[in-house]
């Protein structure tokens, strides 16, 4: 096991906002900084970090914890995993242990490590290809056709993968890497005869795949044509124009975006982002300036994909080709992009033409230009769907076909104009009309999913915890102006909670504080679980840690001492009926002496409560 004392020291020291910056946008609100969830799908932002608690929950879905919990949770790390890689950002040293667990935890890093380690040398190695490998020339011509300068090309890595059967195999075999890790990356095959591996890609382009944290896990290689050395130059017929590599222990297709780690710095300074479809299309945009681009990775658009552009950007220009499979692949992202909250639009190309070939014709003045003038995704698809239709039947079956467009719009007042839009596009004054055949393509398109799609196994969120509103309240007062534990009101509140779940809270976070003046959520959190909190306790922590409320001690302090005022009256005015319900018991049972007492009791409370309301009026 870690030692408590590192872990603590790494919470301490890991820039929790700086983490998650990283992975999601965040937008500062109050002392928090709210975003969009990583863990789920969602429109509006319910995700919020506390940078000074170290601590971030989502009310959307309850997920919660500190620096490490959110590492572990988004990229699948065990607790030593996701300590290791923060110690070892912050420059902690972390203890050799001899557990079991810990060396199958310190196996699986090391293994990991060592399959990123050969991905950069297989990077390497194809970059120093490009630039030094005899057979280069047909890399070159193709970089040159396409205006690839140079610069670009060494930002973006691109390699060349040399033709022949092995000779990635023998560099590798040369520098003592494991072939059995090199073939489970996808980078070399074995051969049929099962004797020895040969080369995955070949006489091809290669361009590395980044994950966020910019380290390779991936390649796509684009077949070359021509160039000097004969026969072995020439693909066969059948030689599929791109070669990607297969899903293995680092990479999974249809999660990342190609481009995204260049241009994640971008995209959070602006604020949108572009979408086209192939590489050489992003590196043209990527090199004329517009830095701001994504592509997917020889996929159609994913759901993964659009909530990985959610956790950067607020909105997306998509840039697909001015053809047939570009207008369906503009289609295919609406329902996934709007999903995910992020407001899209759509520049169109002239027909023929990609961003790559557009470029080069028209110069980077047209291409910022056409980006500029986007129309919104729905505009677009609604006036795509009229150029197409000519007859009644096929117009009427346009407009059917737009409703599961209408239907992925959440904001009732934009879904009325679009039916006005419809309208008028399609020339129908009958409004109605042309909502009811806009819902039976919804209806159509619902039932279509229904019947194709597995079941989906979604986990509902549980639901939000209500304790007592005001405890709750003043509880949470505390645990933003921890130096009020030390007050007469505390500890009048402390013997006024009736909230089983509230006084374990306060106990643990007085504790807490009695010891480091602070209250550090994942100890106040470890502490209230393992001191028998309950479920319920747990998950209203979780939520109150994750927001500051009360920032002014001043105010915090007034309002904390009026509170318990109001607590002592609420707890006074519900004593006052039983007390009168044992009284008449008494009576009726003839002991006249407790009687007396309880009554002599219920006065005294009954003053007590005239006295605090009175108090509260001055």
């Amino acid at each position: 096991m870690i030692p408590e004392e590192c872990i603590a020291e790494i919470r301490q020291r890991v820039d929790i906002l700086e983490l998650i910056g990283e992975y999601v946008r965040l937008k500062k609100r109050g002392v928090n900084h709210v975003g969009l969830c990583p863990f789920h799908d969602e429109k509006s932002p319910s995700f919020n970090v506390h940078g000074v608690r170290r601590f971030f929950h989502c009310f959307g879905c309850q997920a919660s914890g500190d620096a490490i919990g959110f590492l572990m949770r988004l990229e699948g790390l065990s607790f030593p995993e996701a300590a290791g890689r923060l110690a070892e950002r912050v420059g902690i040293e972390l203890p050799e242990t001899d557990s079991r667990q810990d060396d199958r935890s310190r196996r699986e890093r090391e293994r990991k490590e060592r399959l990123y380690a050969l991905m950069e040398a297989a990077a390497d190695f194809y970059e120093r290809q490009l630039w030094g490998h005899p057979a280069r020339t047909s890399a070159h011509t193709e970089l040159k056709r396409r205006g690839v300068a140079e610069a670009t090309s060494r930002t973006f890595r691109l390699g060349f993968a040399p033709p022949g059967w092995d000779g990635l195999v023998q560099h590798l075999e040369r520098r003592d890497w494991s072939l059995s890790d090199a073939e489970s990356l996808g980078l070399i095959a074995r051969r049929r005869d099962g004797d020895g591996y040969y080369d995955r890609f070949r006489n091809r382009l290669q361009f590395p795949v980044s994950d966020q944290a910019g380290r390779v896990v991936a390649f796509s290689g684009r077949i070359l044509t021509g160039g000097p050395g004969g026969s072995e130059l020439r693909p066969q017929p059948d030689a599929p124009k791109y070669v990607n590599s297969p899903e293995g222990p680092l990479y999974h297709k249809g999660s990342l975006l190609f481009g995204l780690h260049q241009a994640r710095v971008a995209i959070r300074r602006l604020g949108w982002a572009v979408l086209c479809e192939g590489n050489f299309d992003l590196i043209a945009l990527h090199q004329a300036g517009i830095e701001h681009v994504l592509a997917p990775l020889g996929t159609a658009f994913t759901e993964a994909q659009a909530r990985a552009v959610a956790r950067f950007a607020e909105r997306v220009t998509l840039l697909f080709d001015g053809d047939a499979a570009g207008a369906k692949a503009v289609v295919a992202a609406h329902p996934l992009l709007a999903k995910a909250g992020v407001a899209a639009r759509v520049a169109a190309l002239p027909s023929g033409h990609d961003p790559d070939s557009f470029i080069r014709a028209q110069g980077q003045g047209a291409i910022s230009e056409l980006l500029d003038q986007a129309p919104g995704i729905v505009e677009y698809l609604i006036d795509s769907a009229v150029i197409g239709a000519h007859g009644a039947s096929e117009r009427a079956r346009a407009v059917e076909g737009l409703g599961p467009v209408l239907a992925a719009v959440s904001n009732p007042v934009e879904i009325q104009l679009y039916i006005q839009r419809v309208g008028q596009r399609f020339e129908i004054s009958d409004l109605g009309a042309v909502k009811r055949q806009l819902r039976k393509g919804a209806l159509a398109s619902r039932r279509r999913r229904t019947e194709n799609a597995p079941d989906s196994g979604v986990v509902r969120p549980p639901e939000h915890v209500k304790l007592p509103k005001l405890q709750a309240e003043l509880v949470g007062l505390l645990l933003d102006q921890p130096e009020l534990f030390q007050s007469a009101e505390a500890k009048n509140l402390e013997e006024l909670l009736t909230s089983p779940e509230l006084q374990c809270i306060f106990r643990s976070a007085a504790e807490l504080v009695r010891e480091n003046t602070v209250v550090d959520a994942s100890a106040l959190l470890s502490r209230v679980e393992s001191g028998g909190g309950s479920e319920r306790a747990s998950v209203w922590l979780r939520e109150r840690l994750s927001v500051d409320t009360y920032q002014d001690k001043g105010e915090a302090q007034s309002l904390l001492s009026r509170g318990v005022e109001r607590l002592a009256i609420e707890n006074i005015q519900r004593e006052l009926p039983r007390l009168a319900q044992e009284i008449s018991l008494a009576r009726r049972s003839g002991d006249d002496d407790l009687a007396v007492r309880l009554t002599r009791q219920r006065d005294e409370l009954a003053l007590s409560a005239h006295r605090l309301v009175a108090r509260g009026q001055r």
